[in-house]
């Protein structure tokens, strides 16, 4: 059985309402299950509907007419949740409360995807209490905003253009992560500018298109599951580039010696955010020495990466979604520039990564090492 048709075959439980079926034929199929970040999620949303089952209440999946827009439910929800906790909701909370009615929302889901999707759980439950009690009905007609600017002026040189590039298949996350962006301050004298590639080849052909298109000097490229926290992250990121020229690479989180297994994650890694997987949230921090403003790194993992150089990325090389960002981070160091992490005093972004799928990553590992490490 593949993936699609596991999808499908829970498509027909749900219009046939045999619920009970769902957990089994997910467990039957551990495999797939692992390795598809939906069927993950329903595998968990199965906690809810036995809590649901138990109580004798509407339960879960009959809520929704397919495994869409369950997942589609549960992710809207996640993101007004981690809006709440990261006090980015504007005047939104009577939206979130429409949501909850609308959809039916009951006590027991919403406490599961709480301890599933958020850090700071007494915060957020502690927050819809008081929203819910001092709630400004005017904000009820507000209306969620999503504005994706584009620079036309494409002969004006962007000396004072950060451009947010984002490489995604998912319009709703993709949505959420423009979101994120529109709630930063712009300094003084400079504007931003967002792109997104869809239906890219891989992640470094995507980018290197989206580079070409743009003469922004400050490019962020960043994943459409990563959402940018920090209001000040622009200048934090103008301060570092411009206190030192041959800064031309900045991440969120490195390596500061790429192990010689070509894999980062086997090294000491060094930086901060919060991390979602599909049953939890976690804050990833290994914290750089107080004297240092930034750790020059060899590598930064690819979720976030901001440079105020181009150099193109080798996809050439790397045609899948493994390696572009070490072999970026390798590709700056050849050109004398240097690849930083700065020094956080608290997450700056969270990264809704869930599970990762690995089935190029061997191919594309051998690749970087020949290329980056054989001869080092």
């Amino acid at each position: 059985m593949s993936v699609e048709e596991v999808k499908q075959r829970i498509d027909q439980i749900i219009a046939d309402e045999e619920y009970d079926g769902i957990l089994p034929l997910l467990l039957f199929h551990k495999e797939l299950t692992e390795q598809d970040n939906d069927l993950a999620t329903v595998c968990y949303l199965c906690i809810i509907y036995e809590q649901e089952k138990k109580a004798g209440c509407p339960v879960i999946f009959s809520k929704v007419s397919n495994m869409e827009e369950l997942v589609e439910r549960y992710t809207r929800l996640k993101f007004y949740l981690r809006r709440i906790e990261f006090c980015v909701t504007g005047n939104q909370m009577g939206t979130f409360y429409e949501f909850l009615t609308r959809n039916r929302v009951s006590s027991y889901e919403l406490l599961q995807v709480i301890d599933f999707s958020v850090i700071h759980k007494e915060k957020v439950l502690e927050m819809i209490k008081g929203g819910a009690e001092n709630m400004d009905t005017t904000s009820r007609d507000s209306q969620e905003k999503v504005i994706c600017t584009e620079n036309t002026d494409m002969d004006v040189e962007g000396e004072d253009e950060i451009c947010f590039i984002i490489c995604t298949n998912d319009q709703l996350y993709a949505q959420e992560c423009i979101y994120y962006i529109n709630q930063l301050h712009v300094p003084e004298g400079y504007r931003i500018n967002i792109l997104t590639v869809e239906e890219a080849r891989s992640l470094a052909a995507g980018y290197n298109e989206a580079m070409q298109y743009s003469k922004a000097k400050y490019k962020v490229y960043l994943h459409h599951d990563t959402f940018i926290i920090y209001p000040d992250f622009i200048q934090e990121c103008l301060g570092l580039f411009q206190s030192n020229q041959q800064i031309g690479l900045i991440g969120n989180l490195g390596v500061e010696r790429m192990p010689a297994s070509g894999v980062m994650w086997d090294g000491q890694r060094y930086g901060m955010l919060y991390e979602q997987h599909i049953y939890e949230s976690k804050l990833l921090a290994n914290a750089i020495s107080l004297e240092l403003p930034y750790l020059e790194v060899e590598a930064i993992d690819g979720f976030l990466m901001v440079t105020q150089y181009d150099i193109p990325w080798r996809e050439d090389l790397f045609t899948k979604w493994d390696f572009y960002d070490c072999a970026q981070s390798m590709e700056f160091i050849r050109k004398g520039y240097k690849v930083v992490v700065p020094n956080m005093k608290f997450p700056w972004v969270i990264h809704d990564c869930g599970f990762l799928n690995l089935g190029n990553y061997d191919k594309e590992k051998e690749k970087f090492i020949k290329e980056y490490l054989q001869n080092v």
